[in-house]
């Protein structure tokens, strides 16, 4: 299964064409821009990665996933960095799907990840039986869809793909960011109303960015500390449950 597949024929309109287009024209500005680059990659992103991955290991645990058996689809993955992290976690790397639009960033992946099994193909046409996953995972890919509907059919198509008992990861933005138009925070409320039967954990946390770069000199444990107030929490972590 690693390979590079795209999945394009999927029956499409116009608006899809455009959202597409849209988000690859984002990301290859993120991509090309200095400041991006330099955010994605100082100390304070570092940090955040590595409290959101504290926050996701401890929700698999709280949730006993047998991982060496489970399946997983990654939305959104482009380069396969997340898909790589779940593989060090204990989840078999054959059992593994990264599934982006851009594809592009999906090769780049396989040229890192040689095993990683990459699928170009869009959210709300999920290229997949019913009940092919154990866990499907997607993290600040819902908040660069900023039409709802099209946000609702993406999450039916999680919903659809997941087996009984499996879980759907998602780790977003709490909060609107006044200097990126093209993103829309994920609210817990949003995921409930997508799973009405299932069982939903929601939890904010990691630091507002700006904050832990303006006090990146402080020890982690001062880091820490500012989680202790839920306003400055600009994530959230979203677990849901199927029965």
């Amino acid at each position: 299964m690693a390979h590079t597949r795209d999945h394009r024929s999927s029956p499409k309109g116009g608006e899809e064409w455009a959202e597409r287009n849209r988000i690859e024209r984002v990301y290859k500005a993120y991509s090309s821009d200095p400041y991006y680059r330099k955010i994605w990659t100082d100390d304070a992103a570092r940090y955040m990665v590595e409290r959101k991955w504290e926050e996701i290991r401890l929700a698999l645990d709280r949730e006993k996933i047998a991982l060496e058996r489970a399946t997983l689809l990654d939305l959104g993955a482009g380069e396969g960095g997340d898909c790589d992290r779940f593989g060090q976690f204990g989840f078999r790397r054959e059992r593994i799907v990264a599934l982006d639009v851009l594809l592009d960033s999906l090769r780049k992946g396989r040229t890192e990840h040689g095993w990683l099994a990459a699928i170009q193909a869009e959210g709300v046409h999920l290229p997949f039986q019913d009940a092919t996953f154990n866990v499907v995972y997607q993290s600040t890919m819902l908040s660069s869809v900023l039409d709802q509907g099209r946000r609702r059919r993406i999450l039916r198509e999680v919903q659809r793909v997941l087996a009984p008992g499996g879980l759907f990861v998602s780790y977003d933005t709490r909060y609107p960011n006044p200097w990126n138009r093209n993103t829309h925070p994920v609210s817990a409320a949003e995921v409930r109303d997508a799973f009405p039967r299932c069982q939903v954990r929601s939890r904010s946390t990691t630091p507002i960015p700006q904050l832990v770069r303006l006090f990146r000199g402080l020890p982690r444990s001062a880091l820490r500390a500012m989680e202790w107030i839920p306003l400055l929490r600009s994530h959230r972590l979203v677990v849901v449950r199927m029965p």
